[in-house]
């Protein structure tokens, strides 16, 4: 019989870098977590700001709490980094200094790999549905041996979810992620699981991002979610708040491409913070999807149109 896959719901009410720690070492145990070679810790940030974007990205106590936890029950590590390419052309470098995170790479004295100012390099696709045979990403992606990927619960206009999968556009330049950037993105985000997959993934879920992924509403969701497959911990994701996982179009594309269930059925859900406690306490959990002519009712000279988008690829 198939060895289901395991998601860890734990519960973690705030930002305490020590609590955040024994938590995500209470994980590592039970998920088996063995890092080693190069380990990455991949990031959402996205934006960061302290003011305008506060609930936009992975909060530095996450990050703080996972690499104190990680270092310990890692093995034969020739290096520890974090690297992340953050949106919208504004310099990582900026947002990683608004998010605070220079101090919490020089407390563990881990490298740090601006994905804008690093070589990009080819990785063939063998994917038989993938859109392009060939992706670019930063070389530290594509020399990784160990991913570990730490997103920010958030809601997207888009993709109706930013979780593991989605937090995979983040590991390319500007010059290659806008490739493919429309109506083909949720598409691109299931290739891009044929570069590299984590072998460990913490989603940053104390405080949730509601309605928009760069100025979200922040949901107190209380929350830190673990695994080792992002198929199965974006689907209990879905199910965190009340989404059907078949509403994410880039977890079908992944699922039915071999990278994991997205039946709950086919994943253990485990930890101290039962699913269908979770579930009631999201139901009012926002989404932006609201009928976009409702923003013009108070402008009388100016009008909505909408409509079907013209391209033929787009049905969906």
């Amino acid at each position: 019989m198939k060895e289901k896959h395991k998601v860890l719901i734990m519960r973690c009410e705030e930002y305490d870098p020590v609590k955040i720690s024994g938590i995500i070492a209470e994980g590592i145990q039970e998920l088996n977590v063995r890092p080693t070679g190069r380990v990455l810790f991949k990031p959402n940030v996205v934006i960061a700001h302290k003011e305008v974007f506060p609930h936009a990205f992975t909060r530095k106590e996450f990050l703080d709490g996972v690499i104190s936890a990680v270092k310990p029950a890692a093995e034969n590590v020739s290096e520890f980094a974090v690297g992340e390419r953050s949106g919208l052309t504004v310099p990582t470098r900026w947002t990683f200094s608004q998010a605070g995170y220079p101090e919490i790479i020089k407390k563990h004295k881990v490298k740090v790999h601006y994905f804008e100012e690093v070589r990009q390099v080819p990785v063939n696709i063998d994917g038989k549905k993938a859109l392009r045979k060939q992706l670019f990403v930063p070389k530290p992606v594509a020399d990784c041996d160990f991913l570990i990927n730490l997103p920010k619960f958030k809601a997207h206009p888009w993709t109706r979810l930013t979780l593991s999968l989605k937090n995979f556009i983040g590991i390319q330049d500007d010059r290659h992620r806008l490739v493919d950037h429309n109506s083909f993105l949720e598409h691109k985000i299931s290739d891009l699981q044929e570069v590299i997959q984590p072998k460990f993934i913490a989603i940053d879920a104390i405080t949730a991002g509601q309605e928009t992924m760069l100025t979200p509403t922040p949901f107190p969701m209380g929350a830190i979610v673990m695994g080792t497959n992002s198929c199965a911990v974006d689907t209990v994701g879905c199910h965190m708040v009340n989404v059907d996982p078949n509403d994410l179009v880039h977890l079908r594309y992944s699922a039915n491409n071999g990278f994991g269930p997205m039946d709950l059925n086919e994943i253990e859900v485990s930890g101290d913070f039962p699913l269908e406690e979770m579930q009631k306490k999201t139901e009012n959990f926002k989404f932006c999807m609201e009928p976009i002519d409702r923003y013009f009712s108070d402008y009388p000279n100016l009008t909505c149109t909408v409509g079907k988008f013209p391209e033929k690829h787009s049905r969906d």
